[in-house]
């Protein structure tokens, strides 16, 4: 009789998505997996009280929804982290490192920040009474800040050279992820190589090409900074296995000069994932405005939006099928996205939907100037939204060859420029240790 546990770390889990990612990870491992395996969920929060009340939930969850006898086969572990403070990024890692866990099967890079400052209601409500299906699927009045900045991330004269700006939005949703994921890759990289661990990028539905500005990595200049962001997560976790990207991503999952070294078994697999339509507080509103806001979404999924899912629990389907779903099951659903181009082996962006009575199913998402699975052929005629197009923006356009292999050329330079602001910091804060500031 074999003995499995596994190991998932879930950031942003104090609330929201995060928190509803946390339970539906509790029912569906359960269900699904044998009986004498285990699972220990690692979950980040900001502070000790929040972690606190989340284990609170959990625990009650579990007691609530199975019975005794499965109880023992939940464990939750709190984690406190500040993805805007790299010194805490790095805090966590070093402490989850040195910790007794022999592997990390999976990463959920969840936590995150919107950027944004409201809505401009003058502009949201004409545009849900004219189309409340796709208006509230891939909204235009969403208000960003511009240029917002972490706080300094070292102490003050530990560096010879100015610390240079770091994007709050940017680093809160992904540059701090990045560096979090690397510090671990020596635990990632313990999964056997038959059963490799995976980095799950958490993304949106919204971000299209013209969000992303090539110039601007950090998205200081855009007052869509989070829009922004997830397309570059997009284009970072899409063009991960293309030859054009390899040797950043090499050095990326590289645990080269670390103890680990000699003990690397595999390379984690990077998969990206969004929740649809989900309810949170990640942009804040009146209580009135937040009501009228949930009632639009519900509204929007009773005329048929298949991304509507309001509740977090729901939304959370695509990211707990991606942790516990094996990479056979993965590569197969990607071959089926596109029969085709299944041969390709490329990479699909997954998502949840919702039907009209709340039973949710994980699909692939159509993403600009990338299509499904990066081929570059045509898959209108085998979408699963049918000849209507349910499901794809309006106005979507299939992309092509060339769409492909600008998106990919374009996700090689952004791994290398990622990959070059890693080692800038890592180097910085060596630097500010040696000095006594870190």
């Amino acid at each position: 009789m074999s003995f499995n546990k596994t190991n998932i770390l879930v950031t942003g889990a104090n609330g929201g998505l995060g928190l509803g990612i946390c339970l539906r990870l509790i029912d569906d491992f359960l269900k699904s997996r044998n009986a004498t395996d285990t699972l220990n969920i690692i979950y980040t929060t900001r502070s000790t009280r929040k972690g606190t009340d989340t284990l609170k939930t959990l625990q009650a969850h579990l007691h609530r929804y199975h019975p005794s006898s499965q109880h023992n086969r939940a464990t939750f572990q709190a984690e406190n982290v500040e993805l805007t403070k790299l010194l805490s990024v790095r805090d966590l890692a070093r402490k989850l490192n040195s910790s007794e866990l022999p592997q990390l099967d999976a990463i959920i890079c969840n936590a995150g920040i919107g950027g944004w400052v409201g809505l401009d209601w003058f502009t949201a409500i004409p545009a849900i009474l004219l189309d409340i299906r796709n208006n509230t699927v891939w909204p235009t009045f969403k208000l960003g800040t511009i240029g917002a900045l972490t706080k300094p991330q070292l102490p003050e004269g530990s560096l010879a050279d100015p610390e240079p700006p770091l994007g709050e939005v940017f680093c809160a949703n992904l540059f701090g992820h990045y560096m979090l994921v690397h510090w671990l890759m020596p635990l990632l990289r313990a999964c056997d190589d038959g059963t490799p661990g995976k980095i799950i990028w958490v993304s949106s539905l919204e971000p299209q090409s013209h969000h992303f500005n090539r110039d601007d990595l950090q998205g200081l200049r855009t007052d869509a900074p989070y829009e922004h962001g997830k397309r570059l997560t997009d284009i970072l976790a899409l063009t991960s296995t293309r030859s054009a990207t390899e040797k950043a991503v090499a050095s990326f999952t590289s645990v080269e000069g670390t103890k680990s070294e000699q003990a690397a078994r595999s390379v984690p697999r990077q998969h990206v994932y969004h929740p649809g339509v989900v309810v949170t507080s990640v942009i804040s509103l009146y209580w009135i405005l937040q009501q009228a806001y949930l009632l639009g979404i519900y509204l929007a999924r009773w005329v048929g939006s298949p991304w509507s899912n309001v509740e977090p629990y729901t939304a959370a389907h695509g990211a707990t099928w991606l942790a516990l779903a094996s990479e056979e099951e993965i590569q197969q659903a990607e071959a089926d996205a596109h029969p085709a181009a299944a041969a390709k082996a490329c990479k699909v962006k997954w998502g949840t939907t919702v039907n009209r009575a709340g039973r949710s199913t994980v699909r692939p998402t159509e993403v600009d100037k990338w299509g499904i699975t990066g081929s570059g052929e045509s898959f209108a005629s085998t979408w699963w939204g049918g000849s209507s197009g349910l499901g794809r923006k309006p106005g979507a356009v299939e992309a092509k060859a060339e769409d492909v292999e600008e998106f990919v050329a374009l996700g090689a330079e952004v791994w290398e420029e990622m990959e070059e602001l890693r080692r800038d910091w890592e180097r910085r804060i060596e630097e500010s240790e040696g000095n006594g500031g870190a």
